[in-house]
This record gives C-alpha cells, sequence and structure tokens, in this order.
C-alpha cells in the first residue's frame, strides 16, 4: 500500500522476522524505480526542439546522439533525487512533470528558451495576453503530457524504505547518475569539450532543467529585488536647464511594440509598409538600430536608464532616477500612455494613464487600439496655455501595443489587412508559409497610421512649440527563422531578428535639431543607448553624465553651450 514501511523479511519458518527489514517489498514499488521512470518519460516527451538542434550541429556524430539522451538522464536522476525526499516524491515528480510539459510547449511551439528573463516576461503578462497563447493543440498536450502522467504518479503504489535501506537506495540512485554522466563524456570527450565550449546556446533547451534553474534564478533576483532599499538614487544631480528656446519644447517618444527594422519599407524592405511616412518631409529612420535586451520587461526601463546597456541594472533600475525623474525635476510636464501591459516602473513618479482600458481609450473592438491613445493629445498641450501664456515644455510617451505577438492578426483592425492570407492561429508553426509575415506586415502598417495620424496633429502645434517626434521599438521578433518564433532568447546568443530595432525620427520646423548631424547618423550603428541623452538633449538640459554619451543627433543650443564650456 501506498505510504506504507516494507514489512520485514520472512524468517526461515515463513514468518516475518522483527530483525531483518527488508530493503524492498517488490522492487517495482520503491520510490527511485518511479523516479527513474518519470525522468525516462521527461527525456522523451520533453526534449525534441533540443535533440533535434543538437542533431542539425552534429549531423554525422552518431556515438555523441546516440549517448546524449543517457547524459541528460543522469542529470535529471540528479535534480530529482535532489529534490524529491520520502512522502514529498509524488508532488515533487508531478511538478517536473507539468513544468516539462508547459516548457516543451512553448520550446517546440515557439522555439524560444525558458531562462530568467522569459520568466519575467511570463510573470508580467497579462490575461489577455495570455489568451492569445492558448489553443487546441496546448489544451491536448497538457492533457496527454500532465494530467494522465500526474494521475498514474498519484496512483503508483509505493512503498517508503526505513531511514537505513533509504540512505543506501538514494546513495545507489546518485552513484547511478553519475555514472550515466560521467561514462558517455569520458568516452567521447573531445566531442563534449565542444558541445560545452563551442554550444553552449543548446543547453538551454534541455527540459526541465534549464526552467527549473532559470525560477531558481528568478527567484533569486526577485529575492535580491524584495530586499532592496526602497530610497531612491539621484541620478545626474548636476543637471541643469541651459538656455530657455524662444519657444517650449514638445516631444513625444512612442515605444514600439515587438517591432523589426528589416521590415519597415523605410529601411529598405521589398514591400511598401510604410506608405504614409514615406510621404512625410523632415522624417529619419535609422538602419542600424540594436536593442538593450529582447523582452519589454528588461528594454523599456533600460532605453529610459542614464546608465546604458553595459552598465544598466534590472534589479537597480526601480531603485534609481530614470531620464524622466531628471526631465520633471527641470520642470518639463510629463505624460505617460501605456495601451501595453504598463511602464514597467519607468513611469512610476510621472503622470500614467492606462488606455487598455475601453473607459479609457476611445478606440477598442476585439482589443483597444494604439491610435485612441491620440485622443486629446492637442487639448493636453494646451493646457495651462492661457491668453499670451507661453506653454511648458512637455514630453508625452506613448507605449504601444504594436506588433505584440503571437496573435499578430488581432493587432490591427481589419481594414488594415493589406497583405493576405493571415495566420489566424497561435500555433505559429503551423501557419502556412506567408501568412505569419502577412499579419506582422499588416501590424506595421496600422503602425504607420499610427505614426502618420500622429504627426499630423504635431503640425498645427508648431506655431507655438519646438516639435519632435521620436519612435523606437523595445526589441524584435523571431518569425520562423532557424524554427524560432516570437522574442525573449538570451542577449548573448539572440537572433538579430530580435534586437535590430527601428528608430524613426520626425523634426518639426523652427527646432534646435542640427539636421546635418541627424542625417549623418542615422546612417551610423546606434543603440537604445542614445534615447535618454537625445531626450535631455532635446530638452536642452546638461549635464556630465552626457558627455561620454551617445545620441541620435546634436542640438544646436547645447552643442554652442559644450562647446564653449570645454574651450574655456
Amino acid at each position: 500500500m501506498s505510504g506504507s514501511t516494507y514489512p520485514a523479511s520472512p524468517a526461515p519458518n515463513g514468518l516475518p522476522s522483527a530483525r531483518m527489514p527488508a530493503p524492498v517489498a517488490h522492487w517495482w514499488q520503491s520510490p527511485y524505480v518511479l523516479i527513474t521512470l518519470v525522468c525516462l518519460f521527461l527525456v522523451i516527451t520533453a526534449n525534441f526542439t533540443f535533440f533535434s538542434k543538437v542533431n542539425a550541429v552534429y549531423t554525422g556524430s552518431t556515438g555523441f546522439l546516440l549517448s546524449l539522451p543517457v547524459v541528460l538522464l543522469g542529470v535529471m536522476l540528479l535534480l530529482a533525487a535532489l529534490l524529491a525526499w520520502h512522502r514529498a516524491v509524488k508532488g515533487v515528480l508531478i511538478l517536473l512533470v507539468v513544468v516539462a510539459a508547459a516548457s516543451a510547449y512553448m520550446v517546440d511551439t515557439y522555439g524560444i528558451v525558458i531562462d530568467s528573463a522569459m520568466l519575467a516576461n511570463v510573470a508580467q503578462t497579462n490575461t489577455s495576453e495570455a489568451r492569445d497563447l492558448f489553443n487546441i493543440k496546448m489544451l491536448l498536450r497538457l492533457v496527454l503530457l500532465v494530467l494522465i502522467p500526474a494521475w498514474l504518479i498519484w496512483r503508483y503504489p509505493l512503498v517508503y524504505p526505513q531511514w537505513r535501506h533509504a540512505i543506501w537506495q538514494r546513495g545507489l540512485l546518485f552513484g547511478a547518475a553519475l555514472a550515466l554522466i560521467a561514462l558517455p563524456i569520458w568516452s567521447l570527450s573531445q566531442t563534449y569539450a565542444s558541445f560545452f565550449r563551442e554550444h553552449k546556446s543548446l543547453r538551454f533547451y534541455t527540459n526541465p532543467v534549464t526552467p527549473i534553474y532559470s525560477l531558481g534564478k528568478y527567484a533569486s533576483e526577485q529575492y535580491r529585488l524584495a530586499t532592496r532599499p526602497t530610497t531612491l538614487q539621484l541620478m545626474a544631480t548636476d543637471a541643469h536647464l541651459i538656455q530657455p528656446s524662444h519657444k517650449p519644447e514638445l516631444v513625444v517618444v512612442v515605444v514600439g511594440e515587438t517591432a523589426r527594422a528589416n521590415h519597415f519599407s523605410l529601411n529598405g524592405y521589398n514591400r511598401n509598409t510604410n506608405p504614409l511616412l514615406s510621404q512625410q518631409s523632415s522624417l529619419f529612420s535609422f538602419k542600424q538600430v540594436t536593442s538593450c535586451g529582447t523582452s519589454t520587461a528588461y528594454s523599456v526601463p533600460c532605453m529610459f536608464s542614464l546608465r546604458g546597456m553595459a552598465q544598466f541594472d534590472l534589479d537597480q533600475a526601480p531603485y534609481e532616477e530614470n531620464v524622466l525623474d531628471v526631465l520633471k525635476r527641470e520642470g518639463v510636464r510629463i505624460l505617460w500612455r501605456d495601451n501595453n501591459s504598463d511602464s514597467k516602473g519607468v513611469a512610476t513618479r510621472v503622470t500614467y494613464q492606462n488606455y487598455r482600458d475601453p473607459s479609457v481609450n476611445p478606440v477598442c473592438d476585439e482589443e483597444c487600439r494604439d491610435e485612441g491613445m491620440l485622443a486629446g493629445l492637442t487639448d493636453y498641450v494646451r493646457q495651462g496655455q492661457g491668453q499670451g501664456q507661453q506653454g511648458k515644455d512637455t514630453l508625452i510617451v506613448l507605449h504601444q501595443m504594436g506588433n505584440h505577438g503571437p496573435a499578430y492578426y488581432k493587432r490591427y483592425p481589419k481594414r488594415f489587412e493589406v497583405f493576405k492570407p493571415v495566420c489566424q492561429t497561435n500555433e505559429l508553426a503551423q501557419c502556412a508559409p506567408g501568412t505569419l509575415i502577412n499579419g506582422y506586415d499588416n501590424a506595421i502598417l496600422y503602425t504607420d497610421y499610427v505614426l502618420n495620424q500622429l504627426i499630423e496633429q504635431l503640425k498645427p502645434l508648431q506655431q507655438d512649440y519646438e516639435v519632435t517626434m521620436i519612435y523606437l521599438s523595445d526589441h524584435g521578433e523571431s518569425l520562423g527563422e532557424k524554427g524560432i518564433y516570437l522574442h525573449g532568447m538570451p542577449a548573448a546568443f539572440a537572433p538579430d531578428e530580435q534586437r535590430q530595432v527601428p528608430l524613426i525620427i520626425w523634426s518639426g520646423r523652427d527646432n534646435d535639431i542640427m539636421l546635418d548631424t541627424l542625417k549623418q547618423r542615422q546612417q551610423q550603428p546606434t543603440s537604445h543607448d542614445g534615447l535618454a541623452p537625445t531626450l535631455l538633449h532635446l530638452f536642452e538640459v546638461d549635464s556630465q553624465i552626457l558627455h561620454d554619451k551617445p545620441s541620435y543627433f546634436a542640438v544646436s543650443e547645447l552643442a554652442h553651450q559644450q562647446a564653449k564650456v570645454a574651450g574655456s
């Protein structure tokens, strides 16, 4: 019976002996047999992507390919032996099955890896975004690989050994696991040395080893985050306004979502995804822009940080000022409108409006649309600008839903479905060739419309303000290249599709932007690092922190002042 201890070994006369407890009743009732069976099940069912990617790299290395499942089994046995103790065995094994099945679905379907950044993304995903991932295939897979195995594990008739027998049996399991790992690696040492040294990225696909490791790392990061001091660290404390312009500044920053640079016709894409923006004068598109990271949770705080990508610390970011805080301190009026999940902590200390709410956003159908964030912007800008009064320096940030996947076909009103046919499922690998990209490109076409509408709204304000619009996406997206979909890959080996993002700047008339520097720099490699310095430049705020930071262009008043300081 489950939960009992082993009966005593029978004495010669057939009666139980109290002095000679048997290590097993029936061998198959041992918890270590169940652990082995579950680990073998996970090796077989949860690692399709891992084995296929290794096979693509090591085609012809038959011995290595045959040994790899053995090594992975050994690693899983070690993991299970460390986690599953006594009466917690069944609970731990069921948890491993759940984690493995859920992770395998995401890895096999979208080609992503489950690292700590991806878990942060999952933790910040709202209900509607989660619904986009749900489908019949996922449900069927969870039934077959979670519910049925979990029921079988729960009903398995275990007999738990007494502690003396448990010690040597667990030791035997550890020894067997180490042998399964060590012997293949020793016998094929040169191939494994190459595998560990040259193909580190492949290890991120092992399942559930990587998700459990990442969960531990994420928990550690969250603990550090929860125990950090809440005192706000001031940044750029020497910041000061150089010289007020003859007109106040009006800057609108549009934070794009999941847009990749090479799908913008402004950057040479063979489809006309920017029919409206391409007709605008004084509009500049940067061709070589690298994102901070590959997820919104990381990239958005990094974009507005004053530290730059190399020194940015996601754990520290909530406890230090970003560029919005510095500008607010210098008297700039700031508004953040969000049609995405949230600002990821960037807008904590400025005016924030949630445009995912139909009671706020006037343009909602099956979901609230990005163009709804444009409603009332002109009125907001002119607030406080009475008869004969000059307006205030104003910064507006619009955080788009943009091209958020996997349901690209939901990201635009139907009138923008120009490229057809469109994949109407979130099972991206099942989309017919070209249909996934059609939906993705239609979403960019809609962004083109939204940005053009914004520029047209800003043009009448040029009479009273020095106006600039900046559009910059948080990260890119994989659309099936090399079997990878979505985003969130570790930056160290993320494909270019996830890190090369569009940057578009529209310069209104009579502002202080030095257009020759803008024309020149749009052809040069740059990154998210340029956003914070550019915003400070536009509002003519100087600080020592700017002097070694790149910007997207020079501003005349600031350039003249810095040249004067340098020459003195």
